[in-house]
């Protein structure tokens, strides 16, 4: 063997000597593998990857720049809302050949003078009010402390000396503090000033946009999602707006009836336990007549005496049951059913997130999302089964009958000769004729009978059955029935009638055992598929 054969001998041994050792070593060739390598990873993991970290990075930005954006947030949020309240009043002017800018601008300006109207007339009587009544809570609380004692076992603690100090404190610290918190409180001042104006500029520009906001925005949406955006604005600028006039509406004719009512009596305070009866009353579901109406009660039984404190709980009642038969039906006619649970938790959820600006807006809010919830979703049948209604009475109580025959000898008769069911004021008047009018409109669906292009989303849209009714003897698209159609034999193709009202019901309760096509499209829908 040459010298040289045995040194390629020699070089293969030592290589194959150096295997073990390579199988340790870091290959980077693993880390980018080529094109083809059953290692290499797939063509859109480096871009979730990318995905990933950016979306990392905007979330870090975000939440370490969130304390200083807030408030904008908060007043872009609060524009918004306002924009969508005095929607209907701009749409009206607009209605009337006036420009759009022109009137927002008017709107907004008729807002902020009826604002300043009642500032100006109320304001400073509001703000001696709201003083000498916080100054007269020890004096209050020991005629109640007194009543207490005289009729029941039960002994409530002395304020002798406690409500009097607590007084003291706050003015005292309000003195010497005053120096301290001069600085804080002129920059809070012009805060609030910056705040509204730019709540009061949002608002107009938002509001003269209009149309031309709702452009901008479809026309980066397909024109199925443009449909959905356009039904979610829809639904949430009705709810909103009708939310907001109907109970400021209420509102201002419970304040106002209670205020007259108040000062008749000469009820101490009575403005602010006016404003206050008529805005809790209307803006806290369910509990608030009762909490509006608590805190009159109690001062006209502080400071004049159970007697008028009976009076003052006997309007309210009467005052209540006026505004449920009555003033409400007539002003809330545009308002959504709300589940009065469901009402009362979202005001606490929404006020324990967003403040009082979040339990103000709750009840419109959870109306708008629960209409969207209503006009994306299908409902079914309800089985019949026990637990879905409650046990039939063996036998009824004399209240029960009493009740009864109130109810139909009294409320009944009344209810009548109103425009709508009276529902109460914090319950809301359905909506599922317009609901039903809009989700046809989100899903494309002709208001009388249909097309052939009918039920592309038949799967998970819930279409109504009078469209249904209208398109049960129309061929499938890409049937052999509508394969026939294209045949120049015109004999075979069924004689097809539009049948409206109780036609097309009878129509389709009675369908014919034998017809033309029959022979052409069999019992499943698919069969005839190409």
């Amino acid at each position: 063997m040459s010298e040289s054969a045995r040194n390629t001998d020699n070089v293969g041994t030592a290589e194959t000597a150096a295997s073990p050792e390579d199988e340790n070593r870091i290959d980077f060739g693993t880390l980018f593998p080529s094109k083809g390598d059953p290692r290499r990873p797939p063509e859109w993991f480096g871009r979730a990857l990318l995905y990933v970290a950016i979306a990392i990075i905007v979330f870090m930005f975000c939440w370490r720049s969130w304390g200083d954006i807030s408030y904008l947030v908060l007043d872009i949020i609060i524009s918004l809302f306002v924009a969508l309240a005095i929607e209907p009043l701009v749409v009206a002017l607009v209605a009337h050949g006036w420009k759009r800018g022109v009137a927002s601008m008017v709107s907004l300006v008729g807002v902020a003078v009826v604002v300043s109207v009642l500032f100006t007339l109320f304001g400073n009587m509001f703000v001696q009010q709201m003083i000498a009544m916080f100054k007269g809570l020890p004096g209050m609380y020991e005629q109640i402390r007194e009543f207490v004692d005289q009729y029941a076992t039960f002994k409530m603690p002395e304020i002798n000396n406690l409500g009097t100090e607590i007084v003291n404190n706050i003015q005292t610290s309000w003195v010497t503090d005053f120096a301290g918190t001069a600085m804080s409180t002129v920059g809070g001042l012009f805060s609030f000033l910056l705040n509204l104006m730019t709540v009061v500029m949002t608002t107009y520009y938002i509001s003269a946009a209009g149309p031309k906001l709702r452009r901008s925005f479809c026309q980066w949406l397909a024109p199925s999602t443009q449909r959905r955006f356009l039904l979610v604005w829809t639904v949430a600028q009705g709810q909103i707006s009708s939310f907001l006039f109907s109970r400021s509406i209420l509102a201002l004719i419970n304040a106002t009836c209670t205020a007259i009512f108040l000062e008749i009596l000469h009820v101490p305070y009575w403005l602010p336990l006016a404003l206050f009866c008529g805005v809790v009353s209307q803006f806290i579901p369910t509990v608030g007549t009762y909490i509006g109406g608590a805190l009159p009660v109690l001062f006209a039984w502080g400071d004049r005496g159970w007697a008028y404190a009976v009076a003052v709980l006997v309007f309210i009642i009467v005052y209540q049951q006026i505004e449920n038969l009555i003033l409400s039906p007539r002003i809330s006619q545009r308002t959504m059913d709300i589940n009065a649970a469901v009402a009362f938790l979202a005001v606490l959820a929404f006020g324990s997130l967003f403040g009082a600006f979040g339990a103000f807006l709750a009840l419109p809010v959870t109306a708008s999302l629960q209409a969207i919830f209503r006009a994306y979703t299908k409902r079914y049948d309800l089985i019949d089964s026990p637990l879905m209604n409650d046990p039939e009475p063996e036998k009824k109580s004399k209240i029960v009958e009493a009740s009864e025959a109130f109810g139909e000898h009294v409320l009944q008769p009344l209810g009548e000769h109103m425009p709508r069911a009276a529902k109460g004021s914090t319950s809301r008047v359905p909506m599922s004729e317009e609901l039903r009018l809009l989700q046809e409109q989100i899903y494309a669906i002709p208001e009388h009978g249909g097309s052939e292009d009918d039920g592309e989303d038949s799967a998970t849209v819930a279409i109504p059955k009078r469209v249904l009714s209208a398109n049960a003897r129309k061929g499938l698209r890409g049937t052999a029935a509508e394969d026939d159609d294209d045949e120049p034999d015109t004999s075979a193709i069924p004689q097809r009638h539009t049948s409206t009202g109780d036609e097309a019901a009878a129509s389709d309760a009675v369908q014919p055992e034998s017809s033309s096509d029959n022979t052409s499209v069999s019992d499943n829908p698919r069969a005839g598929w190409r």
